[in-house]
């Protein structure tokens, strides 16, 4: 391990910052610009959803445009008591300290916003919004911030260079954006804005204030190389890597964007999930290349992204059939993911927005590389958005192509009314599948709030081999109605309270109905910041499609009726720790398809000792009766199902520039007294006297994280990484017992140092 630690030591030769302009950003407003800025001190209650007025809490936003970029400057003044100052990770939004930030739509569309907010600890976030109030937290901006914090007041500073977006192009010498600042008081629980909208309401980016800079251009070129040094533990191996990104912004409407033999191994792990389901589990992808300029390639819905990235790289194909003699060879030596030649992106902002999207993959033993395309056309006319977004996927190993159209749109006659859809056409392996999805939304007024949707997907539909499709063969109605309340007396102890109703009825494209659910929803914000949130459901009894993978022998199963609620408590918020507590007791769930009755207990608790440091632990305690499992045809087994999860992660940060994380994550599952059942073609399931054995499954991923920040966007990371996955035939169910199996005998255990360093 030694070697990784002096190989690590000689790629920091080097360290520098960078300064954009005369301006310091030190969260210290004490330069003259600052007294020519353009003041903003008109604030609105948008936490809670009051829309009043802020005249209690004081807030100066100072505002100043150059050629460079934009200056922000904030005066937040606020009771030492009622602070809240704490460290935290990157793009941690919902972290408990008090923060400030800027949304800026750089076109003035309404279309697509860029967020930045920094906390009262100089800790930072920045990420996306689309789709009116969709945040997407993957991507980081190269921009500067800084926060101090006196006596009754806390400062924040921040510059944004031109060149952290693309622009659609504007005529003239002035330029039309759009932007809302915004401020959260975590310590009151309240949270104020320059406009009279939210990201966790309905309207956000309609309602965004227009300002008018001056029409400035901007290019950009950096080069990203990176190193990657590994020690597998697990298998007693070394690998380095080397490889570069370039981001080239040309001007203000047009970026390109490639990288050469990428490193597309993300250092963050990804969450545990005991998935038994039909259904494939959803992983976000935090890779720099892929983050930069996504949301024009962003289209998709509940149920469907037509572009996943996470599939590029991902698991190769093979067909071990081929090799004959060999064949057990190969299945024995799958690879989990694909190395990656290149990728390029080109992305052109204007009348008609243009994307193009490229990867190639390596040949890998027994698999070779899978090519991936994407085009992407965009254009908007007032009051109505509408493009185009097409995939294609060359499949060497099976000598095919899979091809995905789709058409998009998102109508907005006015601030009452949005309609959105999407049609979708696929032809994977020369077959042919349709799919569409409908969308309406009504807002009267601040209070009020509903909407619904219909989907339908035919069987044939496959987006998965550059997209994501949750499941086919569907067709479905829902939507939901709420109404919120923040008018209380002022000796009242509520703050806010919501009410909502929700319901859907689903069937397969013959129309054969599977469930309905509706449910209800109460939720109360008291003045002392806890919560307490509750929910009652009923579904009714349907055909499941899904559960036996499409078994010509058993092509569903019939349900039972499903009902159930859950209760969650908040307790109030204190600068030293947080808790909440949340109990489940039901027949399945509105969605799923469980026959038996189950129970669900959570405990969540966070302690803060110092501004720097936190520690969480969470426990979830799932037990169920009859939990129905595939296994194989028409073959089924209901268990007697427990599963245990803990969760203990430590975060410490120095000065913003170190961060050290520890997290592990556990679960232990278990699967007693099964009972075999075969299904038949009406949906019935028999008993039979088949042998089933017991099920008991240990999973872990533990990681041990040290980032530094060299500057902005360089980062040298030193990670080790310890999980996997072990099941066994057995009775075992002492928790400790169960916890320790994969730690003893990991499936991957490494020790990685990572620099990447921008030129």
């Amino acid at each position: 391990m030694y070697k990784i630690f002096i190989a690590g030591t000689i790629l920091l030769t080097f360290l520098s910052s960078k300064a954009f302009s005369e301006i310091q950003i030190d969260g210290i407003l004490d330069e003259e610009d600052w007294k020519k800025a353009k003041v903003i001190e008109t604030f609105y209650e948008v936490f809670p959803y009051s829309l009043n007025e802020v005249t209690d809490y004081k807030t100066q936003v100072l505002l100043i445009e150059t050629k460079e970029g934009l200056y922000f400057g904030f005066k937040n003044y606020q009771s030492n008591e009622t602070m809240r100052v704490m460290s935290h990770l990157r793009d941690q939004e919902r972290s408990l300290t008090d923060k400030n930030g800027i949304v800026i739509d750089f076109n003035g569309d309404g279309v697509e916003g860029y967020n930045f907010f920094v906390s009262s600890s100089g800790s930072l976030g920045d990420g996306t919004v689309r789709d009116e109030k969709e945040r997407n937290w993957d991507w980081d901006a190269d921009w500067e911030t800084a926060a101090t914090v006196e006596d009754g007041v806390w400062y924040s500073e921040s510059f944004i260079p031109w060149t952290v977006a693309s622009m659609n192009p504007q005529t003239g010498d002035q330029r039309k954006i759009k932007m809302a600042f915004y401020r959260m008081l975590m310590g009151v629980g309240r949270g104020f804005s320059t406009i009279k909208g939210s990201p966790f309401e309905n309207l956000y980016l309609s309602v965004f204030n227009e300002y008018e800079v001056k029409n400035y251009s901007s290019s950009k070129l950096d080069f990203f190389p990176y190193t990657n040094l590994t020690e597998d533990i697990a298998e007693s191996g070394f690998k380095a890597k080397a490889g570069a990104e370039i981001f080239w912004k040309i001007d203000s409407s047009r970026q390109v964007n490639m990288t050469l033999n990428p490193d597309f191994g993300q250092v963050e792990s990804d969450e545990v999930v005991v998935n038994f389901s039909a259904f494939e589990t959803f992983y976000s992808d935090k890779r720099p290349f892929f983050a930069e300029n996504n949301n024009m390639f962003d289209v998709r819905s509940r149920m469907h992204r037509v572009i996943n990235t996470r599939r590029i790289g991902g698991r190769p194909d093979y067909d071990c059939s081929l090799y004959g003699s060999l064949e057990e060879y190969c299945n024995a030596n799958k690879a989990e993911s694909s190395e990656i030649d290149f990728a390029l992106k080109y992305t052109q902002k204007g009348k008609l927005d243009f994307g193009l999207l490229m990867a190639s993959e390596r040949d890998e033993k027994f698999s070779k590389g899978r090519d991936f395309y994407a085009l992407r056309l965009n254009t908007s006319n007032k009051n109505i958005k509408y493009g185009y977004l097409g995939t294609y996927v060359e499949k060497p190993v099976f000598d095919k192509n899979a091809i995905v159209n789709s058409v998009d749109f998102d109508y907005k006659p006015s601030k009452l009314h949005r309609l959105t859809g999407n049609f979708l056409h696929s032809n994977t392996d020369d077959k042919d599948g349709f799919g569409m999805t409908m969308g309406y939304g009504f807002d009267p007024n601040k209070n009020f709030h509903s909407g619904m949707g219909i989907t339908f997907i035919e069987d044939t539909l496959d987006l998965n081999d550059m997209g994501y499709l949750i499941l086919n063969d569907r067709s479905m109605f829902n939507g939901r109605t709420q109404f919120k309340k923040t008018d209380f007396d002022e000796g009242s102890i509520l703050r806010s309270r919501l009410y909502e109703i929700g319901y859907g009825s689903k069937f397969n494209t013959d129309f054969q109905r599977e469930s309905s659910n509706f449910a209800l929803k109460l939720e109360n914000n008291f003045t002392n910041l806890s919560e307490i949130k509750t929910e009652v459901f009923y579904r009714s009894t349907g055909r499941n499609t899904r559960i036996t993978r499409n078994s010509e022998l058993a092509p569903y199963i019939n349900m039972p009726k499903g009902v159930g609620g859950y209760l969650e408590f908040t307790g109030p918020r204190k600068p030293l720790y947080i808790y909440s507590l949340r109990f489940e007791r039901g027949r399945g769930s509105e969605h799923s398809p469980e026959i038996g009755w189950g129970s669900k207990s959570r405990a969540y608790f966070k302690l803060m000792p110092a501004d720097n440091l936190s520690l969480s632990l969470m426990y979830q305690y799932e037990s169920e009766n009859e939990w129905l499992n595939w296994l194989d045809e028409n073959l089924l087994a209901s268990y007697q199902r427990k599963q245990r999860t803990s969760i203990i992660e430590m975060e410490w940060f120095h000065k913003n520039v170190h961060e050290l994380r520890i997290k592990t994550q556990m679960v232990a599952f278990t699967g007693r007294d099964p009972v075999a059942y075969l299904g038949n073609l009406q949906g019935k399931l028999n008993p039979v006297d088949i042998g089933i054995p017991p099920i008991t499954i240990s999973e872990l991923a533990f990681q041990i994280r040290y980032r530094y920040e060299i500057m902005p966007l360089s980062y040298l990371y030193v990670v080790y990484s310890k999980g996997g996955r072990v099941s066994m035939q057995d009775e075992e169910d002492e928790i400790f017992s169960l916890y320790r199996r994969p730690w003893n005998s990991p499936e991957k255990e490494n020790f990685t140092i990572k620099l990447r360093y921008r030129f």
